[in-house]
């Protein structure tokens, strides 16, 4: 339920403004080409439409979208041109424990050393909206017990080609968590600078490798030459989703992003704990507690397909209750009414069209994002000349 606005200025849908988070792993140019504006002298990595405290969504007039509302689920557009940091998000208990454990020590939310900024889990989907790179959850470690034998036979120190043979004994007898371990010790030889994994990665670098996953690896290292995370990757799936596929990440999920432009939902929550490639915080102790060490297939997710009057309408449905997305492809000239009963934010990715409700109309376009009450008014999508696409989040 909405609300009412501050200023007593009620209307059925409000347009948008997006803070734009500039990590170090966006692009200068995915989210200014996409959303049509100029290019970007710094990463851009992150469009936030949602009401989490730390990065609050505001209406046009400059009022913070969480005056109207509290929204169970963050919506995203994500534009990545290198790696994320090897990451997993907690449960709900666990965010709840590792919460208040920060606050009790006196962390400040924004200091760096911080891994719990709110009290909430973060099960994530992405979907595709370019070529889309992905590694999420653990492969069989049988398949990277080979990866690992090849980079036994490539060094030329002994320790290491003795250890990293040993990796690949356990890894062949499944014990991919003493691996995982070994690998982001951060006390340990493959964490020094110039050591271990700098080693590795030297010499995969001189050889003609056909092996996707140290490709992949191979170019994160040479982003983040002394972190082990690169070759945690190996012990990851290896996804390349194409426009429209998407997956879900789960609590306790390994994953990190790789590259290309998506759309994100995920429940209201900051709570990353990340295991390595990256210059943040890095809490290896706090990964191992909530990180699910069963390998698996890359946890994709079938959506549902039907056809409305001549607009096909796809629906995301993960197995958690707060969020679920509708995807709403228009031809030109179309018009489709729909009602809806709960808060939605809808966001536009492709063409220009227009949402209509009562008295407002706002335009479609790719990047804008508009907040809809949902108190069971009718919302008409309409399109000109051209063809539109426009998600819309909501609770599931």
């Amino acid at each position: 339920m909405t609300n009412p606005h501050p200023c007593g200025v009620e209307q059925s849908l409000y347009p948008l403004v997006a803070p734009v988070k500039d990590y170090a792993w966006g692009s200068t140019t995915l989210l200014a080409e996409f959303s049509d504006a100029p290019a970007s002298a710094t990463p851009q990595a992150e469009m936030w439409f949602g009401t989490h405290p730390t990065t609050p969504t505001t209406l046009t007039d400059g009022t913070p979208l969480a005056e109207l509302v509290d929204l169970p689920y963050l919506v995203k557009f994500l534009a990545a041109d290198q790696p994320l940091s090897i990451q997993a998000h907690p449960t709900i208990d666990h965010a709840r424990l590792g919460f208040a454990a920060e606050n009790a020590a006196g962390i400040p939310l924004d200091d760096p050393r911080r891994t719990y900024r709110d009290a909430n889990h973060k099960p994530e989907m992405l979907v595709a909206l370019s070529d889309f790179t992905a590694m999420a959850g653990f492969r069989s470690p049988q398949a990277a017990a080979e990866t690992f034998r090849l980079l036994a036979q490539l060094v030329d120190d002994a320790d290491l080609t003795a250890v990293l043979q040993t990796m690949a004994t356990n890894l062949a007898a499944g014990q991919l968590k003493t691996v995982f371990g070994q690998l982001v010790d951060t006390s340990g030889p493959f964490w020094q600078p110039a050591g271990w994994t700098k080693a590795i990665f030297t010499a995969v670098e001189h050889q003609a490798i056909d092996d996707e996953h140290l490709a992949n690896a191979l170019a994160a290292a040479t982003i983040h030459p002394d972190d082990p995370g690169a070759l945690v990757m190996l012990l990851m799936n290896l996804s390349r989703l194409a426009p429209g596929e998407a997956l879900f990440i789960p609590s306790g999920t390994i994953h990190a992003y790789v590259s290309g432009l998506g759309l994100e939902v995920m429940a209201t929550s900051d709570n990353v704990i990340r295991g390595g490639l990256t210059v943040k915080h890095v809490d290896v102790t706090e990964l191992d507690k909530v990180v699910t060490y069963t390998p698996g297939a890359t946890p994709i997710i079938t959506p549902t397909v039907r056809t409305i009057d001549d607009v096909l309408v796809t629906r995301f449905t993960p197995p958690v209750t707060d969020f679920a997305l509708t995807r709403y492809d228009l031809p030109a000239h179309a018009k489709l009414t729909i009602t809806a009963e709960t808060p939605h934010i809808a966001v536009g990715t492709s063409g220009t069209g227009t949402l209509a409700s009562g008295t407002n109309t706002v335009d479609i376009q790719p990047g804008a994002g508009i907040y809809v009450p949902g108190d069971g008014n009718s919302l008409t999508l309409s399109t000109a000349a051209e063809t539109v696409t426009l998600f819309m989040a909501s609770r599931a």
